[in-house]
Formats: C-alpha cells, sequence, structure tokens
C-alpha cells in the first residue's frame, strides 16, 4: 500500500505532516542546520520498543487497525489517524495468543469480532529513538514540535528514520515556515502515520495485505485452457506453501483450513477441467492432492469438533453439559496425536518431493505435449465446464423429493461444489456483478446442503464414539446420556433443515436465475 502523497492532518495540537527521511540526508546535519533557520528549543531524547501484531491474514489492518505492544501494554489504535481505540494493561504478554485470552475488557471487546478464531502473530519489533525540537517564535512561545525518530527493526537490524512536524493551534504560518524548510531538503512527499509499521514489516519480509483466503485468480480471456489453469494451479499452490509453517507449529485452526481448501480447489480443478494437462502430469497429480486430502482432513475434523464445543453444549440441558467434559479431553488429546502426525508429514522428504514436482512443473517453461484442450480458449472451456455443471445440479436437484434418501442430497451437494469451484475459478473472465449474483444464489442452496451434510457427519461420529465406550463405568453411563441427548438434538435439527430444502431448491432454480445462468454462460 502507498504511503506518499498524505496531506498534512490536523492533529489534537494542530496539523501535522509526517516524511521519510531520503537515504541521501542525515539527521545530525538536518538537526544542525534546523537550528540555524529557527529558534529551536532541544527535547530529552526517548527510546521505545514496540512489538506489533496482527493475524496471518491482516484482519486489524483491513479493518484499519494495528497493534502493538509496548512494556507489556498492549495498545489498539487507528491506523490512519494513531489515535488510541483502547489499552490494556495486566499479565505476560506473551500469554495474549487469541482474542479470548484477554480478560473482559474493552480490549476483548474489540478484538473479538474481528479476530474470530485466528491467533495473533508477532510481525516486527520497531525500536525507535526520537529526538524532540521545540521551534520558538521570538516571544520564546513554542510554534511547532519536530520528532526526528531513527527506527530499526529487531528482527533484520533494518533501519530509517522518519521526521514529523506537529505544529500549534493559531501558528499556522510557522507550521507552513518549518514545512518549507523541509521541502527544500526534498522532502515533499509525506507518508502516512502507519509509514513505519508497514517499513518494520516488510523489513521481514512481509507486506500488508500480501495474503488473503480468498480465491482470485485474474484470468485474460486470450489465455489458452493450459495457460489459465497453470496459472490457476500456481496461485492455489502458493496458498498451499503460505500456509504450511502456520501448520507445523501449530499456530491456529485456520492455516490448515485455507491449506485443506487450496487443497481441494487443486483436486476439483483437476477432475472438471479434462484433458488440459498431459496424462501422466495429470495422473500423478491426482494421486499426489487425494494423499494430501486425506493426511490433513483427521486433524481438521477433530478441529472442527473442537471449535463448535460451545455449540455442543448449548444443545443440552445445563445439567447434562458436564457430563461432556471427558468426551472434549478425548477430542484434544486425538486433536494432538494427529497434529503431531501432520506436523512432522509435513517435514518429510516424502512431503517436499511431492510439492517440489509440482512446482517445478507449473513453473517450468515446457509444460508438456499438447492435449486436446490444452490450447483451446479458456473462455470457450469455462463456458462449457459451467454448463455442463449447472444442468447436473439442476437436474440431479428436481429429481429430489420428500422420499429421495440423505444420499441424494450429499450427492446434489458434491454437484453443488463442483459448480461454485468452476465459477470461482473463472468468475475473472465475466462481468463481476453478474457472477458475484450467480454464485451467492448458489451459496444459498449449498448453505442448506452444507447444513444437512455436516449434521449427518456429526451424528456419525458420535454414533461411532457411542459404540466405543466401554459399560459399566457411572462416568460412561453420565457421558453415553450426554451424547444421546446430542443424537436426538443433532437429529431434530437435521429434520428441520431437509424441510427448508423445497425452498432453496425452488429459488435456485426460478426462471430469474437461469436467465442469468443462459446470459452469462451459454
Amino acid at each position: 500500500m502507498p504511503t506518499t502523497g498524505h496531506r498534512a492532518r490536523t492533529a489534537p495540537g494542530g496539523r501535522r505532516s509526517i516524511w521519510s527521511l531520503p537515504a541521501s540526508l542525515e539527521v545530525g546535519p538536518l538537526i544542525a542546520d534546523l537550528a540555524k533557520a529557527f529558534q529551536v528549543q532541544p527535547e530529552k531524547d526517548l527510546t521505545r520498543v514496540r512489538k506489533w501484531f496482527d493475524t496471518h491474514d491482516w484482519r486489524l489492518y483491513r479493518r484499519k487497525l494495528l497493534l502493538f505492544q509496548e512494556q507489556c501494554q498492549w495498545h489498539l489504535i487507528h491506523r490512519d489517524s494513531e489515535e488510541q481505540a483502547t489499552a490494556f494493561s495486566g499479565g505476560k504478554c506473551e500469554q495474549y495468543r487469541y482474542s479470548w485470552d484477554f480478560p473482559v475488557s474493552r480490549m476483548r471487546v474489540l478484538l473479538e469480532p474481528v479476530l474470530s478464531i485466528r491467533s495473533l502473530l508477532p510481525l516486527a519489533t520497531l525500536q525507535t529513538i526520537s529526538r524532540c525540537r521545540r521551534i520558538l517564535n521570538r516571544d520564546g512561545k513554542t510554534i511547532a514540535l519536530v520528532y526526528f525518530d531513527d527506527h530499526e527493526t529487531r528482527e533484520t537490524g533494518a533501519r530509517f528514520s522518519t521526521v514529523t512536524l506537529k505544529g500549534m493551534r493559531g501558528y499556522d504560518s510557522g507550521f507552513k515556515e518549518v514545512s518549507g524548510f523541509f521541502a527544500a531538503y526534498g522532502m515533499g512527499n509525506e507518508v502516512a502515520p502507519y509509514a513505519p509499521f508497514e517499513q518494520g514489516v516488510r523489513s521481514t519480509g512481509r507486506t500488508p495485505l500480501d495474503y488473503s483466503s480468498k480465491f482470485r485468480a485474474k484470468l485474460q480471456p486470450q489465455m489458452t485452457a493450459r495457460q489459465a489453469m497453470a496459472l490457476i494451479y500456481r496461485q492455489l499452490l502458493e496458498t498451499m506453501e503460505r500456509n504450511e509453517q502456520g501448520i507445523i507449529h501449530d499456530l491456529d485452526s485456520e492455516f490448515l483450513h485455507d491449506f485443506r481448501v487450496a487443497v481441494r480447489r487443486t483436486r476439483s480443478g483437476l477432475g472438471l477441467v479434462r484433458d488440459v494437462l498431459p496424462r501422466a502430469v495429470l495422473e500423478r497429480a491426482k494421486k499426489d492432492f487425494s494423499r494430501l486430502g486425506s493426511i490433513t482432513g483427521a486433524t481438521r475434523d477433530l478441529d472442527v469438533y473442537l471449535l463448535d464445543r460451545e455449540k455442543y453444549l448449548a444443545r443440552l440441558p445445563e445439567k447434562l453439559r458436564p457430563h461432556l467434559d471427558s468426551f472434549f479431553t478425548d477430542m484434544a488429546g486425538r486433536r494432538d496425536k494427529e497434529q503431531r502426525r501432520l506436523s512432522a508429514y509435513l517435514r518429510s522428504p516424502e512431503y517436499r518431493k511431492l510439492i517440489g514436482h509440482w512446482h517445478a512443473y507449473l513453473h517450468g517453461l515446457d509444460q508438456g505435449d499438447e492435449t486436446p484442450n490444452s490450447v483451446r480458449p479458456v473462455m470457450e472451456l469455462a463456458r462449457e465446464i459451467i454448463c455442463r455443471r449447472y444442468t447436473k445440479v439442476m437436474k440431479r436437484g428436481k429429481a429430489i423429493n420428500d422420499a429421495s434418501p440423505d444420499e441424494e442430497l450429499h450427492r446434489l451437494r458434491i454437484q453443488c461444489k463442483k459448480l461454485r469451484y468452476a465459477m470461482e475459478f473463472f468468475a475473472s473472465l465475466f462481468p463481476a456483478a453478474e457472477i458475484k449474483r450467480a454464485v451467492k444464489q448458489l451459496k444459498k442452496l449449498q448453505d442448506n446442503l452444507g447444513s444437512f451434510n455436516d449434521l449427518s457427519v456429526q451424528q456419525d461420529m458420535l454414533r461411532s464414539y457411542l459404540a466405543g465406550l466401554r459399560p459399566g463405568s457411572r462416568k460412561n453411563q453420565d457421558l453415553a446420556t450426554a451424547i444421546g441427548g446430542l443424537l436426538t438434538n443433532l437429529h431434530h435439527e437435521q429434520q428441520e433443515v431437509r424441510r427448508h430444502f423445497d425452498a432453496a431448491s425452488q429459488h435456485f432454480s426460478s426462471e430469474k436465475n437461469l436467465l442469468l445462468y443462459r446470459n452469462m454462460f451459454t
């Protein structure tokens, strides 16, 4: 994000301008020249150390918020103005990883809806030595303050400097005069107040907004199908690689979620977009990504059960809730075991070979011989695939009635997912508003089918767990009673979701939605 071109801002005491000190200038001589041009009064130098935090996907930054810790006190500030939203002090700084780790406070209230289940990660630690000079008029009154700040990123040793000019109310002419002084030194373009944060973060290898879980492939209509799919697969591979270390170090559950979504999209692309890659490459990729989907599944499933703990408890009468403690303790133990196994696999030569082979193919100049669809225009193939998938969804949806077995809804869910992935792959080829509306209409049907399937999977898991309980002990009897209550509650909700299927299906198959698909994809 650019940090130049900012106009002088109005600070609580008056206007403010911030410049990045050019590499050709040194702070010492500049301060000496300032003292020659104005009546200057030095203030005591100050040193501060700030450790900056955000989530992996920049949830605070996207909300125009910044979070830093200084001397075991946390400060949440507004990014553009540096005004403080709230502060919190107490306990060891290292103990605050998630929003719920903070005790009940305004800090927690503000962080919870933004962070959700993501953890706070340290981005950069900036040590700043600040030298302040008061600019005085002939009467000895302060007309402006100038701060010469030398910043150093502790993680990398990178150094840079900024100059901040703060005006005083009623002395605009003095502000302009001092501003002109700095302009004469080539400091005309201002930077944002958060420029030191951004520069410090960049020195550690990150860039604000450099990661998002949202899939956006920028395709061009003139691309061939192979060019387009190679670009899509490269982007999905990059998402996987960006989440590897977060999974290995178990930073939060969303690293694995994003990784699995990228794997699932890749597998879907390999099956949806046929005859584009060479057969040998395709067959190996299918096998490799099926392996990845399988080995990451158990940990993710257990993550979901643990994240939904409060929802499970809310389904039971209060007196039964404590009986589920041993169930969740068991789930946590299984999850730790699966996490260690997954972490070891992602460090293994087998995994590195798998990813290395796929990376080499996607980034190689020679991507193999032509195949039946490899040189077809991507727009032509995209329309064909989406139309075919849409037709299958419509056919399966219309065939389902009240007597249809649950498996039919599951098969329709799979077809909807394939249609969704196809539209997301090729979204950039079509008008943004229309493709967004089409996806939104599909999502309403997917939400119904997804809820139905999730409730089915949860019941299957609980039945399996219940079957494995040893009878006899009072503890297991109580646990079985609680699980039985959960099964009853989940079954009733699943039946309610099924009753809403007809409305969701009819909404998706409406004439208006049919025309939307025809206009875009035929």
